[in-house]
C-alpha cells in the first residue's frame, strides 16, 4: 500500500508539472506555438512559414516548441492565451482533434477552445496492398475482405491515427469488416504489407511513394480531395465510395484562442495566404510531401467540426 501511495504522489506531481498554462508573447512579436518537438513535420511547417509571416505582419514571429501529451500541452497553453492574435498555434490533425477524445477529462476541445484561421496543407493517406497480391482494384479489395473475413486485416498505428480513422470510415461506408493489427512503426507495417503478411494499410503518401514506385506495394485509393500528381492513375476515396466528403489525410492549420475578433482573424488569414503563395513556403511544403491548399476561416471552422464528429463516430466516443 505504501508503494501505491508513493506512485500516486509521483503521478500527481507529474501531472501538476505537465499541466498547461497560458503563454504570453513578448510585446511587439507573435508567438507561434508548435505542440510537437523540433524536427517533426509540424515544426518544419512552422519554421517555413515564420519568415514569410514576419515579412507580411511586420513583426517578429517566434516559433516556440511546447511539447508533451501528444500535443495537448502546447495546444492547451494557446487555448488559455489572450485572444488578441499575439499567440497562435500551428497544429496537425491527427492528433489535434482526435487525441482529446481519448482523454478523460480532455485538456481541451478542438472546436470550442480555438478560433480556426487557415488550413494550409495536407498529406493524403493511401490505401495499399502488396504488389504481389491478386487484388488490383478497390472493388476487388472489398470483395476479398468480405469473402475472406479471417484474412481481412489492416496495419494501424492505433486508435485516433489517420490510418485508423480512414479504415474505420471505409468499413462503415462500405459495410466491410477489417481487423486492426497494431504496429509501433509505419515502416515495419509497410514491410509486412509488402510481404503479404498483412492485407492492407492506410499510410501517408510520402511513406508509401517509394514502395509503390519500386513495385513492392500497390496503391488502390488516395484520400485527397483530388487525384495527386505523384499517382495520377490512383482514384480518390470520394470517387470510389460515392461519398464526396470522404477525405483521409493529415492536415496542417493555424488557429488562435477562442474569441478572437474577426478583424484580427481576417488580418492573420491574409498574411498566411500571402505566405503560402511564396516560393519558399511552397517548396518547403512540397519537399515534405505536403500538398499546399488554403482553407479560409469559416470553411476551416466547418471542417474542424466535421472532423471532430467523424472522429467521435470512428472512435465510438460518447458525447
Amino acid at each position: 500500500m505504501k508503494n501505491l501511495t508513493q506512485i500516486a504522489r509521483i503521478v500527481g506531481l507529474s501531472f501538476t508539472l505537465a499541466t498547461p498554462f497560458a503563454v504570453h508573447a513578448q510585446p511587439g512579436e507573435v508567438m507561434l506555438v508548435v505542440p510537437h518537438a523540433a524536427g517533426t513535420g509540424v515544426d518544419a511547417v512552422a519554421r517555413s512559414f515564420s519568415p514569410a509571416l514576419q515579412a507580411t505582419l511586420k513583426v517578429p514571429v517566434v516559433v516556440e516548441n511546447r511539447v508533451g501529451a501528444n500535443g495537448a500541452i502546447g495546444s492547451s497553453s494557446v487555448a488559455r492565451a489572450k485572444p488578441d492574435g499575439a499567440v497562435l498555434l500551428l497544429n496537425a490533425n491527427p492528433p489535434f482533434v482526435t487525441f482529446p477524445l481519448t482523454q478523460n477529462p480532455p485538456l481541451y476541445d478542438a472546436v470550442k477552445d480555438f478560433t480556426p484561421i487557415a488550413k494550409v496543407g495536407s498529406v493524403p493517406m493511401v490505401l495499399v496492398v502488396s504488389a504481389q497480391s491478386e487484388i488490383k482494384t478497390f472493388d476487388q479489395f472489398l470483395a476479398f475482405a468480405k469473402a475472406n473475413p479471417t484474412k481481412a486485416q489492416y496495419a494501424s498505428p492505433g486508435v485516433g491515427s489517420a490510418g485508423y480513422l480512414a479504415m474505420e470510415r471505409l468499413k462503415a461506408t462500405k459495410g466491410v469488416n477489417m481487423d486492426e493489427v497494431l504496429y509501433k512503426s509505419t515502416p515495419q507495417s509497410l514491410v509486412d504489407v509488402a510481404g503479404g503478411h498483412i492485407l492492407s494499410a492506410f499510410a501517408s503518401l510520402p511513406a508509401v511513394a517509394t514502395l509503390v514506385e519500386s513495385g513492392k506495394l500497390r496503391a488502390l485509393a488516395v484520400g485527397s480531395g483530388v487525384r495527386v500528381e505523384l499517382m495520377p492513375n490512383v482514384p480518390t476515396l470520394a470517387e470510389l465510395t460515392g461519398d464526396k466528403d470522404f477525405n483521409a489525410s493529415v492536415w496542417y492549420g493555424f488557429l488562435g484562442p477562442a474569441g478572437m475578433p474577426q478583424a484580427t482573424v481576417d488580418r492573420l488569414y491574409e498574411s498566411m495566404a500571402t505566405a503560402l503563395r511564396s516560393d519558399a513556403v511552397q517548396q518547403s511544403l512540397k519537399g515534405q510531401g505536403i500538398l499546399p491548399g488554403l482553407q479560409a476561416p469559416k470553411d476551416f471552422e466547418r471542417a474542424l467540426a466535421q472532423d471532430q464528429e467523424s472522429a467521435r463516430k470512428a472512435m465510438k466516443v460518447a458525447r
